[in-house]
């Protein structure tokens, strides 16, 4: 589980949020350096990054795990699971870059300034199964949400060989195989613009809609992929543009109240263990854990980036309140 939401204030400013909806926290925020070296649990090949990152993730000794992130060229990247929608393939092959699937965010922050740029290079790129690797717990299945300056976001499912880019103009991801079938079920529920429906929506555009929901449903309150693509999808186009900066990122924290998971051990074993953003043109990222009133930030500055090592920043999982007297 976990839901994406893209927003573009008409500024021009860009915000990637996501909720992550897992069994524990284990992603704290992170930077990674330009010309950071790192193997593939995969096979054990070894990359190097190009560019500088911020983000969401974990250091294990010399590995390094991104969930989210923003990288000095302004592309922001997330992963999210894609239960029963993968795939992953099987055989080794010298001439491709062959990655596990929670790999594939760390690699394209690392080494690509713009979705274009992915998309020329992505038929070289393989998400590998178990089947060979030297990794036996890779496999996973995970699809996954990118924005770059441009306002432009898309979709990178391993539904297919290669590689498969779905343009997501509605900005709203979750967990469900089959993006298109997703954006079908919103029919029900709001009536698309005729740009939208013959795809001629400009990147960035914020309302997709016509506005109009007369004799359509209202969302339900559950918390399956479909219900939290649905109310978040809602939330978004029946909400004013945001001018600026800290309305973008307000109103992108709004959206992820709306489908944040509760903890509830009794019916299910994930909850929203953090909710995060990042924005393009900042180089910054925002971080919520599940018990903080606060939320981080962690920007990618000229400082920053003189430094050679990756650094893991300590965000205390604790609720407090700002006190006024």
């Amino acid at each position: 589980m976990c839901t994406s939401v893209s927003i573009t204030a008409k500024n021009g400013y860009q915000v990637l949020g996501r909720t992550m909806d897992w069994d524990d926290l284990y992603v704290l925020p992170i930077y990674v350096p330009a010309g950071f070296q790192w193997h593939s649990k995969f096979d054990g090949r070894q990359y190097q990054n190009k560019y500088a990152l911020v983000g969401g993730g974990f250091q294990d000794q010399d590995y390094v795990d991104i969930s989210d992130g923003v990288n000095e060229c302004g592309l922001m990247a997330q992963k999210l699971t894609f239960t029963n929608g993968a795939n992953l393939v099987d055989e080794k092959d010298a001439r491709k870059v062959q990655l596990e699937a929670f790999e594939f965010v760390h690699y394209v922050l690392g080494n690509f300034a713009s979705i274009a740029e992915i998309e020329a290079h992505l038929s070289q790129i393989e998400l590998m199964s178990n089947a060979n690797s030297n990794h036996k717990n890779g496999g996973a299945e995970l699809h996954f949400s990118l924005t770059d300056l441009t306002g432009r976001t898309v979709v990178i499912e391993p539904s297919t060989n290669p590689l498969k880019v779905i343009d997501n103009p509605m900005g709203i991801v979750t967990n469900m195989p089959n993006f298109e079938r997703q954006l079908a079920k919103l029919e029900d529920y709001m009536e698309f613009s005729d740009d939208f429906k013959t795809g001629h929506i400009k990147p960035g555009t914020f309302h997709v809609t016509t506005g109009k929901l007369g004799g359509k449903k209202s969302p339900l309150g559950g918390f399956s992929p479909s219900q939290r693509f649905v109310r978040a999808a809602y939330v978004k186009e029946l909400a004013d543009q945001p001018t600026n900066e800290s309305q973008a990122l307000s109103l992108t924290f709004g959206v992820l109240d709306t489908v944040t998971v509760p903890k509830s051990m009794a019916h299910r074993p994930t909850y929203t263990v953090y909710r995060a953003a990042t924005s393009a043109q900042d180089l910054t990222y925002y971080y919520q854990a599940a018990d903080q009133a606060q939320v981080s930030s962690l920007r990618l500055t000229p400082e920053l980036m003189q430094t050679k090592e990756v650094r893991v920043f300590a965000s205390a999982n604790i609720w407090q309140a700002k006190e006024l007297n």
